[in-house]
């Protein structure tokens, strides 16, 4: 056991698988208009949570020569997301109830960086999507329509508050 902690602090980061299927799952119930689509015309993502802030900017400043202060996550290709410890923590606390507009914006920002996955590429429209994902996805994780419809304002909030004027509709 002390082996194995041991080798997992020293990772920069870890796949969590259920983030990945909550974040397809997420965008694959979000299509609600139209043909119904397949399941495999959704792509698969692998959600890495890093270790920590200094892992998850050093990583991200060698990739793109930028400062990372103020990313939370990023796509750069593949079927990777990088996500924040905290990041992945808050979209955790959200999954189990818990919806603050930092929790619901989390959920949003991994199904923003999953849209990409997708080939969404306008930071716009990529928001805008992510933002109405949130209700789809809550209510397939169970929550009713009060708290889905709640949870995708709150991360609209966020939107308007603290994202930059290139994510806002």
């Amino acid at each position: 056991l002390v082996v194995a902690g041991t080798a997992q602090a020293g990772r920069p980061f870890v796949y969590d698988q259920e983030l990945a299927t909550v974040a397809r799952e997420s965008l694959w119930r979000s299509v609600t208009s139209g043909p119904p689509i397949s399941r495999s015309k959704v792509e698969r993502v692998r959600v890495r949570c890093y270790a920590d802030k200094r892992t998850f900017e050093r990583t991200f400043e060698a990739r793109f020569g930028l400062s990372a202060s103020r990313v939370i996550a990023y796509y750069a290709g593949g079927a990777d997301l990088h996500l924040r410890d905290g990041t992945c923590d808050s979209v955790r606390a959200f999954l189990t109830g818990r919806h603050t507009v930092y929790t619901a914006a989390a959920y949003s920002i991994l199904l923003h960086e999953a849209l990409h996955r997708q080939g969404v590429k306008d930071e716009r429209i990529t928001t805008c999507l992510a933002n109405d994902a949130v209700r789809w996805g809550a209510l397939w994780f169970g929550f009713d329509e009060q708290e889905a419809l709640r949870a995708r304002n709150l991360a609209l909030t966020f939107t308007k508050r603290y994202s930059p004027p290139s994510y806002r509709m």
